[in-house]
């Protein structure tokens, strides 16, 4: 015999929800189980099966890794910021490119930085 999974929603705006696990030999069988085992009381609107055999999980967990950092995203990502910064523009020294920070500033007469 097969193992299913039962998902089911409560109203028809919410979202499917694993309810739970039966053990059926067919699909057909298995909807009527789901039937009587998690929705005899009218709890729910709508569900569904599925054999557990038929998920696909994720082999290689590192393709969840991040691949850039988007710490600024975080309030911890601006902490150390003004180290960053001269760190930034010690590098532009560096690379000769530091004549890119002056630009004209919008709304400030003279153009400087």
């Amino acid at each position: 015999m097969a193992t299913w999974e039962v998902f089911g929603r409560r109203k028809w705006d919410s979202a499917l929800e694993h309810v739970g696990v039966l053990h059926a030999a067919d699909e057909r069988t298995a909807l009527l189980l789901a039937r009587e085992t998690h929705f005899r009381h009218e709890e729910g609107v709508d569900y569904a099966v599925v054999r557990s055999d038929q998920f696909h999980r994720l082999e290689d967990p590192t393709l969840l890794d991040r691949q850039i950092d988007i710490s600024y995203r975080l309030q911890a990502g601006y902490s150390g910021f003004r180290e960053k910064r001269e760190a930034a523009r010690e590098a532009a020294d560096a690379r000769g490119t530091s004549h890119l920070r002056e630009r004209a500033v919008p709304g400030r007469r003279g153009g400087g930085a």
